[in-house]
């Protein structure tokens, strides 16, 4: 008989898996916490540093900036649903053999770069321009890369979108990828330049080191779960959960079918989580996407209060792996505050361990930081 779970039960072992609770301890260094939870997504920089805070009892922002900007363990680029994330370095090899191909081409993309005058030559010389230019001169802005492929004969307004669509495909293509900042701006160089790139291992093999390393970082979880996460054709999908199969136990979650490492299952019998466990966790944040929408550990009645619309996903308070509230980091004050909104009146049981998140997060930024909570 499969293990029958509860949607509360699966959620606090999810905390478990994204290395929430508990956190990773102070050996751990960013890129080993990033490789363990496949990558935080990332399109607001700020956002995945406070996710990375979340799951870590000792890293620093600090630390974060040096490993992405000094050491160079941790990239910021496009790889899963094509869309940004923080990742180790020495991943990079499986996310783009896998996620570049798949979404340098897919999307709405190529219709936009069409509409505004470009179409696949253009897109393949835009490519190549980009790659000599940082070649020659890297690093460059993003406004220097339009300079120079309106320069190399490339007719693209630099004030459209058309750049940043550009500066995605090279970066999906292993061409470049973010670095440090040039004179206050989002900077690029040439991928290879920037850090050691292994050779991508057989597509095979890397889809199922993604389907093992997925469930480790997100289970209990299922195969559309998988899905939604990777943003990977249907055929890929099959073909990863396929492969592992015979490493998984079924578990049903209020009987729903998910899967679980069946190694990982004597940790699930002694090393449940705790209950009123509080977590700040910021927008973006993998323990929301990582799954379906179906699975996501949202009140149906409070999803508009989390996804508003127009792509934005705010910051949540979380306990025990349920979606509580929204929060806000106010810094137009002299003391930042952490305001909280919860979504019902909050029980005071739990403010002790609410106003531990918001001193760590004051010590993960490196200053002081008050509660403020809506009433």
């Amino acid at each position: 008989m499969p293990l029958e779970l509860t949607a509360a039960d699966a959620a606090r072992y999810r905390l478990r898996s994204q290395r929430l609770a508990p956190r990773a301890d102070a050996e751990t260094s960013a890129p080993e916490l990033l490789a363990s939870v496949c990558g935080l997504q990332a399109q607001e920089k700020p956002a995945a540093a406070l996710g990375v805070r979340a799951r870590s009892e000792s890293l620093t922002e600090a630390d974060l900036e040096r490993a992405l900007y000094e050491e160079r363990s941790v990239v910021r680029t496009w790889c899963m649903r094509g869309t940004f994330h923080l990742v180790a370095a020495a991943d990079l090899p499986r996310y783009l053999s896998l996620f570049g191909e798949t979404f340098a081409s897919r999307g709405p993309e190529p219709k936009r770069l069409e509409s505004m005058g470009l179409d696949e030559s253009d897109i393949a010389r835009a490519m190549e321009l980009i790659r000599d230019a940082l070649r020659e001169d890297g690093p460059l802005t993003r406004a220097e890369i339009a300079h120079r492929l309106r320069e190399g004969g490339v007719d693209l307004d630099p004030e459209s979108q058309a750049p940043y669509f550009l500066v995605r495909r090279a970066a999906l293509l292993g061409i470049l990828c973010e670095v440090a900042p040039k004179e206050g701006q989002m900077a690029y160089d040439l991928l290879d330049q920037w850090v050691s790139v292994d050779d991508p291992p057989d597509r095979q093999v890397a889809l199922v080191d993604l389907a093992r390393r997925y469930l480790r970082a997100f289970q209990p979880a299922s195969m559309d779960d998988f899905a939604a996460w990777s943003g990977l054709y249907v055929r890929d999908v099959k073909l990863a959960w396929g492969l592992v199969a015979d490493e998984t136990t079924e578990v049903r979650i209020d009987g729903r079918p998910a899967e679980m490492l069946t190694e990982d299952l004597d940790a699930y019998e002694s090393g449940t989580v705790p209950s009123n466990v509080v977590h700040l966790l910021p927008g973006y944040d993998s323990f929301l996407l990582g799954y379906e929408k179906e699975n996501r550990p949202i009140p149906r009645e409070h999803e508009l209060s989390v996804w508003p619309g127009a792509g934005i996903i705010r910051p949540t308070l979380v306990v025990d792996g349920e979606v509580r509230g929204t929060w806000k980091l106010d810094r137009t004050r002299a003391t930042p505050a952490v305001v909280v909104d919860p979504f019902e009146r909050f029980d005071p049981e739990l403010e002790v361990p609410l106003r531990t998140e918001v001193e760590e997060i004051g010590r993960f930024l490196g200053t002081a930081v008050e509660l403020r909570l809506v009433d």
